[in-house]
C-alpha cells in the first residue's frame, strides 16, 4: 500500500504531526509512506525511521509536483493541513482514499472521505485533529494500535554542533535555553521584557548560564537582547544552519522557556522541563497548541483574565511584574524538582 501525507506548514504544525506519521506506519507496517513538507521541516521528518520518502514541494514547480504526486500512483493521501495546493494535490494523487479537513468549498471536491472538524471553535489539540484524520482510514486498526510517538531525531552532526557551541563558549553544565523571537503565529512578549526578565533569573540563579536561540534573521535582535541584558553567562546561538541544529542546543540544556513556536514543540518532544508563555484566545491558546506528549511543562497566560485583550498587537497587553514573577518561580520550581531527582 502506498500512502501520502501532506504538512506543508510551520515548524510547530509539522512536529505537531508526528504522532500522526507514527500511527500510520503503526497501522500499515508494510506500507510506503511519502510525506510532503516545507524545505525548512525536511531535516525533521526525514530522520524519522518510519517514512520512506520525504518530499520538499518548494523543490517543485506546481505543474512537475502535480505530475510528480501522480507517479508515486498512492493508494491513499491524507492532507493533514488544507489550502487549496493541498486540494490540487490531493486530487492529482489519484488516490482512491483521500482524507482530510473539511472545511473551505475546494476541500469538499478534493477529499472523498473527508472529515469536519471546524478547528477554529479549538475544542482539541492540533496533535489529536491530526489524530483523528488518520483514525479515518481505519478506526478498528486505529484502536488496537494506539501509541503516542513524538519523538525528533537528532543527528551526530548536530550534536556536534551544540557541543561545539557550548566548548567554545565555556557554557556551564546547568543552562537555561530560551527563543524569544516568533514569526507572528501567536502573541509574545518584547525583546526588552525578555531582557528584564533574563537579568534577574541570571541574578537569582547565578549558577546557570543562559542561551537565547534563534534563526540568523535574527541575529541582529540577539546582539541587541545581550547589550539590554548586560549580564556575563549570556550567549546567542544564531542558527545558520540545519533546524536540528537548534534541537542540539536544547537537548543538551537543562530547561526551556519560549513562546508558541517551533522550537517550544522541538523541546517538547526532546523531553525537556519546559516553562512556556502563552495567550489564552482559543485558536492560540495551549488547549490547541500546547506541548503534546510532555508533561513536564507549566504555562503563563498572561491575558487569561483580560476579556479585552487586543489580538491584533504582537505583544501581550496584560504583561507585567507579576507574570515576570510568576515566569520565574516556575523556572526556580522546575530547577528544584531537577536538583531533587
Amino acid at each position: 500500500m502506498k500512502i501520502i501525507i501532506s504538512r506543508t506548514d510551520k515548524i510547530g504544525d509539522l512536529i505537531l504531526s508526528i504522532p500522526s506519521f507514527y500511527m500510520v506506519r503503526k497501522m500499515f507496517p508494510k506500507s510506503e509512506i511519502t510525506v510532503l513538507v516545507r524545505k525548512y521541516n525536511y531535516e525533521i521528518v526525514k530522520n524519522l525511521p518510519y517514512i520512506d520518502r520525504v518530499v520538499k514541494i518548494d523543490d517543485y514547480r506546481q505543474k512537475e509536483l502535480l505530475e510528480k504526486i501522480k507517479y508515486f500512483n498512492a493508494d491513499i493521501f491524507i492532507g493533514l493541513y488544507v489550502d487549496k495546493f493541498v486540494a490540487k494535490l490531493a486530487k492529482a494523487s489519484g488516490a482512491i482514499v483521500r482524507i482530510g479537513p473539511l472545511s473551505k468549498l475546494y476541500s469538499f471536491f478534493a477529499f472523498n472521505r473527508g472529515v469536519f472538524q471546524r478547528r477554529s471553535k479549538s475544542i482539541k489539540h492540533e496533535a489529536e485533529y491530526n489524530l483523528d484524520l488518520i483514525k479515518k482510514i481505519d478506526p478498528e486498526k486505529f484502536n488496537e494500535n494506539f501509541e503516542i510517538n513524538t519523538e525528533i531525531i537528532l543527528e551526530p552532526k548536530h550534536r556536534l554542533a551544540a557541543d561545539t557551541f557550548f566548548k567554545e563558549n565555556n557554557i556551564k553544565e546547568n543552562t537555561l535555553v530560551i527563543n524569544p523571537f516568533m514569526g507572528g503565529s501567536a502573541k509574545n512578549i518584547t525583546d526588552e521584557e525578555y531582557g528584564s526578565l533574563i537579568r534577574k533569573f541570571k541574578d537569582e540563579h547565578e549558577d546557570f548560564d543562559v542561551i537565547i536561540t534563534a534563526h540568523i534573521s535574527d541575529e541582529k535582535r540577539g546582539i541587541d537582547l545581550l547589550k539590554t541584558i548586560g549580564r556575563p553567562g549570556v550567549y546567542l546561538y544564531a542558527n545558520g544552519g540545519e533546524l536540528l541544529n537548534i534541537g542540539a542546543i536544547i537537548e543538551k540544556g537543562t530547561l526551556y522557556f519560549g513562546g508558541s513556536t517551533g522550537p517550544t514543540h522541538i523541546a517538547g518532544s526532546l523531553q525537556k522541563p519546559i516553562v512556556a508563555i502563552y495567550p489564552n484566545k482559543p485558536t492560540q491558546s495551549p488547549k490547541r497548541w500546547g506541548i503534546f506528549g510532555n508533561e513536564n511543562v507549566d504555562y503563563i497566560i498572561p491575558d487569561i483574565n483580560n476579556k479585552k485583550e487586543n489580538y491584533s498587537r504582537e505583544n501581550f497587553d496584560t504583561y507585567g511584574e507579576k507574570e515576570e514573577r510568576e515566569i520565574l518561580d516556575k523556572l526556580s520550581e522546575k530547577i528544584s524538582q531537577l536538583e531533587v531527582k
